[in-house]
């Protein structure tokens, strides 16, 4: 990984933890000392491997992973003129748009870590993809925290750079992208 991705996320991860460190919860304080790498081969590690590869199947088998209840954030998404917090339907409609302009997504550099709580993972990963509309190549770094409930996920908290997302277009041509009715 380049030194100025690295360094961006760091950043993105050092911005998560002092936003949640702010709100002072004995709970997240002990996660954020006991979060540890863990086997990819672990269950924490195929819970975010399998996530992966669903992007790339489509929006149905990536909802299949997530509980009816889920709670999907991003945080930075009103960059896009997204909503920053999804139910589990709504998401599946912001899916079909996002994963049809990015086809074939290829992951790197996946790291997971699992927090002191056991049904929380933090995750970061790279992806990269050429979008089809422009042509351009888009990569991004991600850094992910998933909580599980009954090995679904109930809530997925997504942090990436919204400069990298302006390589896929121009404003008009992103938030269409992602928000793009017919392709609901």
């Amino acid at each position: 990984m380049k030194t100025r991705q690295m360094l961006w996320v760091v950043l993105v991860f050092v911005t998560i933890l002092s936003t949640e460190a702010q709100k002072s919860t004995p709970a997240f304080e002990a996660e954020a000392r006991k979060t540890e790498k863990v086997n990819p081969r672990s269950k924490q590690g195929d819970t975010v491997e399998d996530l992966l590869k669903a992007f790339n199947l489509g929006a149905e088998n990536v909802l299949e992973l997530f509980d009816e209840e889920a709670i999907i954030e991003y945080p930075y998404a009103y960059s896009l003129g997204t909503p920053s917090s999804l139910d589990k339907t709504q998401y599946g409609h912001y899916l079909k748009g996002a994963l049809a302009n990015m086809p074939d997504i290829a992951f790197s550099n996946v790291n997971v870590y699992r927090a002191a709580q056991r049904n929380v993972i933090w995750a970061e990963f790279h992806g990269e993809v050429i979008i089809p509309s422009t042509n351009q190549l888009y990569r991004q770094d991600y850094v992910v925290r998933i909580t599980l409930k009954k090995g679904k996920i109930i809530h997925y908290k997504e942090y990436w750079n919204p400069m990298a997302v302006s390589t896929m277009g121009d404003d008009k041509e992103v938030s269409k992208m992602f928000n793009d009715k017919s392709k609901q």
